[in-house]
């Protein structure tokens, strides 16, 4: 592949190799294009051909004819060409054409002297036969002196013209593997193109650094070719302005310091010269191709040549143009977006820097939260008093929360060492300890809280109760719960209302203390919408205590409410906000679908808190939306992958003793029964019991591990533990006498009980889950219904539980529920429309009837023990076999335990 430059050379050699003589070709090219390498090369070639090769350069210091005599001397050093007519005969012997081809070749046309410039276009417009051909290069629009007024008559007499372009990528690809020796990455390519504009001499000088440095052409170089502009590129330019005035000199500095094409305005003010002069200037250097001038005002052709001459300007006038720029730019009400930069570069110590930086980063925050960050920390950097710079450092820490958790703590922690006011004190001190939490550094975020308590209280009494409320939430999820904190829990709940700062936050641990103390589901309500008054992210209130509610309204049998309080709050927050508090309000919105029943919008929440929390580097409190999502993943009938993420997550050991990790287990637990491994399924169902009652969070309506157990002691043939656990739960659900719950507990005991009674206690929780909106529950009675209206010999009230399930279950997402309706259906005669999942095969396309069945089958239980002991038909046991037996792909029970074990 031939590069441009190479194409170029090429259509230079075949003009010379036409038989006529005389021909004339001008080469146009910028400064740095490349346009004297490739007359050189021309020459050199031609000349091993034995062409006759004059050559020659403009000079702006040239007298007459001196262009035309340093020409012909270099064909004939013996010639002495001193007069008019010495020139003549030199002229007539090069046209002769007895000596053989001749090509005149010069090199910056646009410098050549006036009289020399004449000569040679008299000698352009003899004959083609009694002419040497002329090969001649200039930079486009540079004016010449003292020639200038005579290369508009030349330029028309060439017969052919050849621009120089920039390199393309693919130049500069080609260009790079010659001179590193390795083929370049693509980013490195494209880096170098970007910076260099493809401006051959340029991309030449970044080459040659990248490899004196000895580093690869990688992704990591391309990060970083402004590191690799050579310091010559910038000298040469300031060499080439050297003769044109300190005005042209200072504009050109002043255009590469503060880049961004700034307005004549703007130089005018920071060069302190006057407009017309940087105008003038400007022109000028447009002229000679350095800077090119447009409409929004002077640019460097290349980014790099911008790089290179500013690293020639000192460091101290560097920032005192940044300064003028800033003080400009503010005087004139500029946008802050253009202004910013140079507030971050100026000089130090002048009080409305400090005060310009603030105002910035409070502008920019909501869309930029980087340039907030640097405004800040660089007004850091101003000489402060104690109590500015602490409000600054929460300002900081709150600010670096949209990027990185732990660098947060270390400003938040800096902040509560200075003088604050209580109120921001107590501010910064939850938003430090609800960081600390999110990254699961509990012990730390309870002592900064109770430091902040002792503080605050001879000061603030109601923001120092204001902190008691974030200690003693973090008490009861850190898991080191005693019975202090229900008893302190007691003595405010019967205090007068307290008011301010604290009243809200209040409430809402108040809706929590009545589920936990076994009190009414009207109470836990009632507190609850006091506490959301002002949604789940109250203003400059960072704390997870909000969930409280939330979750009491959840458990209240208010889940709808729970839903638009959070995504009123969202809305609200669109657009704002840390990745914590982003994850924080989709952990909440996956919470309220999950109690919903709204599967795959409980998973897409999950998921997206995730991705926040990932975000700001908080990946340990992601785990209560991994469990959600793992749970998701259960209910469309994925338990493998959903064992897979927890897995991926650390979630398959030992668990720490947070809150959130009882809902965990009693989602590993799911998990585990769904592939068919019920005995660990038990245990953690038992052990989220466990966990949950010694919190004194054991109450069905928050988790129903008794119910669980329940289920999964009556699949392993322990039906008098499954019977216990289930009356104990449907007892304490009829007494907190919330309908989602109460039908929850009658569906699992009437499973648990079976023939008549079961029928009858699962209709009873088909009748109470259908005025409520938890939709999954609804589904999964509705189907436990059918199926035991089937073994009633109920058929055509079994069918029409089971299509309402079907119809249920595929609103919700309950990929699992639809996949069993739907063989239930089947096994009645009924056809339903196939919808369910696609792709699910091996032990995950198990259904739960078939999977009970397979289990025992497995354990070596006949057909008929195994019918009386699930209370169904023996036709029913058989078409279970032989269904579980294709979707296995095996052939019998030989090979069943190998296969639900895969």
């Amino acid at each position: 592949m031939l590069t441009g430059r190479q194409q170029e050379l090429t259509a230079l050699d075949e003009l010379i190799s036409l038989p006529a003589h005389g021909n004339k070709m001008l080469v146009r090219g910028d400064r740095g294009f490349g346009k004297t390498a490739l007359l050189r090369a021309f020459a050199e070639g031609a000349a091993d051909r034995g062409v006759r090769v004059l050559r020659a350069a403009g000079d702006p210091e040239d007298r007459e004819f001196d262009l035309i005599r340093r020409m012909f001397a270099s064909w004939d050093g013996s010639s002495v060409l001193t007069d008019a007519e010495d020139l003549v005969r030199a002229e007539e012997r090069l046209c002769s054409s007895g000596e053989g081809p001749a090509v005149l070749v010069i090199d910056d046309l646009h410098l050549g002297d006036s009289a020399s410039l004449r000569r040679l276009g008299r000698l352009l417009l003899r004959p083609p036969g009694s002419r040497p051909a002329v090969i001649a290069a200039l930079v486009p629009n540079a004016g010449a002196a003292p020639g200038r007024e005579v290369i508009g008559e030349l330029l028309p007499r060439f017969d052919h013209q050849l621009t120089l372009t920039p390199f393309g990528a693919d130049e500069v690809r080609v260009m790079a593997a010659r001179e590193l020796g390795t083929d370049p990455e693509p980013a490195f390519v494209r880096a170098c193109w970007e910076a260099t504009a493809g401006i051959p001499s340029v991309v030449q000088g970044v080459l040659g650094s990248v490899r004196a440095s000895g580093i690869a052409p990688d992704g990591f170089t391309a990060a970083r070719i402004p590191e690799h502009v050579p310091r010559e590129l910038g000298r040469a330019v300031l060499a080439d302005i050297a003769t044109h005035g300190e005005e042209v000199r200072g504009t050109v500095l002043a255009v590469a310091v503060l880049s961004d094409q700034p307005s004549l305005p703007l130089l005018a003010r920071v060069t302190a010269f006057d407009e017309g002069a940087v105008e003038d200037a400007v022109h000028t250097l447009d002229r000679l191709g350095i800077l090119v001038h447009t409409p929004h005002g002077p640019r460097f052709p290349a980014p790099a040549l911008a790089t290179a001459v500013a690293n020639e300007v000192p460091p101290s006038t560097r920032r005192e143009l940044h300064t003028r720029a800033a003080r400009f730019l503010l005087d004139t009400g500029a946008p802050w977006d253009s202004l910013t930069p140079h507030l971050l570069r100026g000089c130090q110590g002048e009080q409305w820097v400090t005060e310009a930086l603030l105002r910035a980063a409070e502008e920019v925050k909501g869309h930029d939260s980087d340039s907030s960050i640097a405004c800040l920390r660089r007004a850091l950097r101003e000489p402060l008093q104690d109590d500015v710079r602490a409000s600054i450092l929460v300002s900081l820490g709150e600010a670096e929360l949209e990027r990185c958790a732990r660098t947060a703590v270390r400003s938040l922690r800096c902040s509560l060492q200075l003088r604050l006011p209580p109120q921001a004190h107590a501010r910064a001190a939850r938003s430090l300890a609800a960081t600390l939490f999110a990254l699961n550094r509990w012990p730390e975020g309870i002592e900064v809280l109770r430091d902040t308590i002792d503080h605050l209280r001879p000061l603030d009494p109601d923001h120092a109760l204001r902190a008691e409320v974030d200690l003693l939430y973090a008490q009861i999820m850190q898991g080191s719960f005693e019975t202090p904190v229900l008893d302190r829990l007691q003595e405010l709940s019967t205090s007068p209302p307290p008011g301010g700062a604290s009243e809200q936050a209040l409430e809402a641990l108040l809706a929590l203390r009545e589920i936990m103390t076994g009190g009414t589901a009207r109470l836990a309500v009632a507190h609850a919408q006091r506490a959301l008054a002002h949604g789940v992210t109250p203003r400059d209130d960072q704390s997870y205590v909000y969930t409280s509610a939330v979750l009491a309204l959840a458990v209240a049998g208010r889940p709808e409410v729970a839903l638009s309080r959070v995504e009123a709050s969202m809305e609200r927050q669109r657009g704002k906000g840390s990745g914590l508090a982003r994850g924080y309000v989709h952990t909440l919105r996956a919470g309220a679908h999950y109690r919903l029943g709204n599967v795959d919008d409980c998973l897409r929440d999950a998921r997206t808190a995730g991705e926040a929390l990932r975000s700001v580097g908080a990946h340990t409190q992601a785990n209560h939306g991994v469990a959600m999502a793992a749970d998701a993943l259960v209910k469309q009938g994925h338990a493998d992958e959903a064992d897979q993420l927890l897995e991926q997550k650390g979630l398959n050991g030992a668990l720490s003793p947070l809150w959130v990790n009882d809902f965990t287990t009693l989602v590993r637990g799911r998990v585990r029964r769904a592939q068919g491994r019920l005995r660990q399924a038990l245990a953690d169902f038992l052990d989220s019991g466990e966990r949950s009652c010694a919190r004194a969070m054991g109450h069905p309506a928050i988790l129903p591990w008794r119910s669980e157990a329940a289920l999964t002691h009556a699949l392993l043939g322990e039906h008098e533990q499954a019977r216990r656990l289930a009356d104990e739960e449907l007892r304490l659900a009829r007494a907190w006498g919330v309908p989602e719950t109460i039908g929850s507990a009658l569906r699992a005991a009437g499973v648990i009980a079976g023939g008549d009674e079961g029928t009858r206690l699962l209709g009873e929780a088909v009748a109470l889950l259908e005025t409520t909106n938890c939709r999954h529950a609804y589904a999964q009675a509705l189907l436990d219904c059918g199926m035991s209206l089937v073994r009633q010999g109920a058929p055509d009230a079994a069918r029409t539980h089971l299509q309402q399930a079907l119809k249920v279950a595929r609103r919700c997402g309950a990929t699992a529920i639809v996949r069993e309706a739907e063989e239930e259906l089947l096994d009645s005669g009924y056809r339903p429309a196939p919808q369910g999942a696609k792709g699910v095969q091996g032990a995950a396309a198990l259904t739960q009837a078939e999977r009970r069945v397979a289990l025992l089958a497995a354990q070596g239980r006949t057909n008929r023990a195994i019918a009386e002991e699930l209370f169904v038909e023996l036709r029913t046991v058989e078409l279970h076999l032989s269904r579980t037996y294709r979707k296995l792909g095996i052939t019998g029970r030989a090979g069943l335990a190998d296969a639900l074990s895969a």
